[in-house]
Order: C-alpha cells, then structure tokens, then sequence
C-alpha cells in the first residue's frame, strides 16, 4: 500500500467512524470551527494577494475560494439527499475550475452565504439518517450522509493550509 492509499484510508475511516457516532448538529460544531478559520484565512486579502500564484501549478487564494465554495454547494446537496435516503452520485462534487474566478470580495460573500447555508441544511436533516444511501467519494470510497457531511470538514482544512502556504511564499505581495 502506498502511502497516499493509506492516507486516503485513514481518512476514509475516520470519516465513516466519525460520522456514525456523532450526530448532524455535533458535526456541525466541527465544521464550523473549519469555516471559520477560512474565513479568518481569506480576511484581509487584497486582489492582489488573492491572484497571487505560487508557482504556475498551484492554484491563488481566489482559485482555492472558488473551489471550495463550488465544492461546498455541491457536498451540502448530496449529504441532503443521502440523509433522506435518495440516490446521487458525487461525480458533480469534484471541481475542475471550469468556472469562473470572481473577485476576492465576491467570493467571501458567497463564502459566508454558502456557511449560513450549511446551518440551515443542518436543521432539516433527519436524525437518524439513512446510513444505507451512499456516494463515492474518487478517493474514500462510499461515504454515507454524515461521513459526506464532515468530509466538508476535512476539504476546508486542506484549502486553509493551502491558502496559509501562498501566504508564507517569499514573493506574496505584502499588501
């Protein structure tokens, strides 16, 4: 097994574990600590910053902000719907960045408007939810509701690092 697989199984397990011992609510105080911190992480940046690339192969603030909101809107139907006991397929979810990049103002409007969202979506699902409806995740494999729900989670941390890395390279512009 390499590495990569036994990091993707870790995660796919704590997922699964996680996401059947808690509750949608106390899922939801785990987000939001996550959201928060992109938040705090897109705070104070300049359309200068955001656009700012690393290197050619990474992807700017304003990129990673697009992705995650895209992503977040995608997973927060799917974790609806599996929580219900329906059939969706998480093809959609994953992003190519086909879509527009807009600016760092717009994207932290949809940010916070995509987070009171989630909030919302919370509140309608059903306790217990169906644990038999499940989408496969390309690389944690199926994932029922709840495992779906925090992987949002896990998703908002990868890009907090990403964003932290930008900001940390030598060349980030200062202002």
């Amino acid at each position: 097994m390499t590495t990569a697989q036994g990091e993707a199984e870790r995660v796919r397990g704590y997922l699964l574990s996680q996401g059947e011992r808690y509750t949608f609510a106390e899922l939801w105080v785990r987000f939001v600590k996550a959201r928060l911190d992109l938040i705090d992480a897109a705070a104070g940046v300049s359309d200068e910053q955001a656009a700012f690339k690393p290197d050619p192969d990474e992807w700017s603030i304003l990129e990673v902000l697009s992705h995650v909101v895209t992503v977040s809107g995608r997973v927060s139907r799917l974790v609806e719907t599996l929580a219900n006991g329906g059939t969706r397929s998480a093809d959609d979810v994953e992003d190519q960045q086909d879509h527009e990049v807009e600016t760092i103002d717009r994207l932290r409007t949809r940010l916070l408007a995509d987070s009171i969202a989630w909030s919302a979506m919370t509140e309608r699902l059903p306790e217990p939810p169906s644990f038999d409806a499940t989408s496969n995740h390309f690389a944690f494999g199926e994932l029922h509701a709840r495992a779906w729900y925090l992987f949002q989670r896990v998703h908002d941390m990868d890009h907090i690092g990403q964003i932290g890395k930008n900001k940390q390279t030598p060349e980030y512009p200062s202002s």
